[in-house]
């Protein structure tokens, strides 16, 4: 007996995300035997190419930094990075996902909001993403589902 699967439901030009730098994730060495207690999921809308390989730039220096920490100090870490480009935009624009991996309570609940500090506020300015061009949505982690 042969089944079919059909692929009429994937769009004739479908929307795609391309990994650009590679985080942690389940079951992956960064994650190690930390327990994960919240994620937050962000997006920086950046309006042309330029923009967006100082963005991503600048986040791959984040997290050199931050793989240079000591194990104990490793509080929260990046997840993958993708991006996903503007088919409209002729500038080469379009939109930076990433995630943030939360392995302590404490730490995550003091620093959740740091992405709209004026620390990060700079950072953006200095990259050239508008601020009205980033959402960040904070999940926390069942520990009962983990």
């Amino acid at each position: 007996m042969s089944s079919e699967v059909s692929l009429d439901f994937i769009p004739a030009d479908p929307v795609v995300w391309v990994r650009a730098l590679e985080g942690e994730g389940p079951g992956t060495p960064r994650r190690g035997d930390k327990t994960l207690v919240a994620i937050s999921q962000c997006t920086y809308y950046c309006p042309n190419a330029d923009i967006a390989a100082k963005a991503l730039a600048a986040l791959k220096d984040s997290d050199d930094r931050l793989r240079q920490r000591a194990e104990e100090l490793m509080l929260w870490d990046w997840q993958n990075t993708y991006w996903e480009a503007d088919r409209d935009n002729q500038a080469g624009g379009g939109t930076i996902h990433l995630g943030v991996a939360w392995y302590d309570a404490a730490f995550y609940n003091d620093r959740r909001e740091a992405w709209f500090g004026a620390m990060h506020q700079h950072i953006y300015s200095k990259i050239g993403i508008p601020v009205d061009g980033i959402s960040v949505t904070h999940f926390l982690v069942d520990p009962a589902a983990a």
